[in-house]
């Protein structure tokens, strides 16, 4: 407590920032400059133009835009503007793992301690658990974030449509007989609003190539703050194991 000393100012206020960090705040301010006394733009109808003066978002990227090469897709997800307000490339993690792996897994964005992979932080210990589960490791998986750069909060609408949109793509390129999916952001998105809490039981995902077999689970990072949904977990993932052959 403050009032007893055990605890010096500069430490109370780190344990602030770092329970920010971990809710997915990882910036003070926007990446552009903003003038914050400015009155707000006047919101157009359909019917209605923007108003004068006033910018519009990128539009999600079309379907006919989309590369149709896995090389030139991770291209775009790497440096391009692959959904509206794009982060900056520096704020990106790559797809890891091998193409053509016969499980191919969709994480929901890096984790604030994620450094050049997804799962080099504390979840990652876990997460090798999970997929030794299966007999396999992280050279014999395809790893893709849903989201390359983590966001504070839920994924906006527009950028959920447009990496929706690529993630489709993605597995149709990628060519996985399975597709497991961690968290309750992509899988809403993926399968349904009601996706994860309907858990249980295969179910098929449509992408531009036709479908694949798939699950949606637990995120590692909500399995270590509750350790009591990973047999939940570990159901799921044996659903999988006769459809990669293991």
């Amino acid at each position: 407590m403050l009032n007893g000393g055990q605890h010096r100012f500069r430490d109370v206020i780190a344990s602030a920032i770092g329970w920010w960090a971990e809710a997915g705040l990882d910036t003070i301010a926007d990446e552009q400059p903003r003038d914050w006394l400015a009155a707000p733009a006047r919101v157009a109808r359909p019917t209605e133009g923007p108003a004068p003066g006033v910018s519009t978002p990128a539009a999600a990227v079309p379907a006919a835009v989309i590369p149709d090469s896995l090389d030139a897709l991770r291209a775009l997800l790497a440096i391009g503007d692959y959904a509206p307000q794009s982060a900056p490339p520096s704020r990106r993690i790559a797809p890891s793992g091998t193409p053509g792996a016969a499980l191919m897994i969709v994480a929901d964005m890096p984790d604030a301690d994620d450094v050049s992979a997804l799962f080099t932080g504390e979840a990652g210990r876990l997460f090798d658990a999970m997929v030794a589960a299966v007999g396999l490791d992280r050279e014999r998986i395809y790893l893709a974030p849903f989201s390359p750069a983590r966001s504070a909060g839920r994924i906006a609408p527009d950028q959920g449509e447009a990496l929706t949109a690529m993630m489709r793509r993605h597995v149709s390129l990628a060519g996985p007989k399975a597709l497991m999916v961690f968290g309750d952001e992509p899988a809403r998105w993926l399968f349904g609003p009601e996706a994860l809490q309907n858990r249980g039981g295969l179910r098929e995902f449509n992408h531009d190539g036709g479908t694949v077999p798939a699950i949606a689970t637990f995120h590692p990072r909500h399995l270590r703050r509750m350790p009591a949904l990973k047999a939940s977990a570990w159901a799921d993932m044996r659903l999988l194991l006769g459809v990669i052959g293991q």
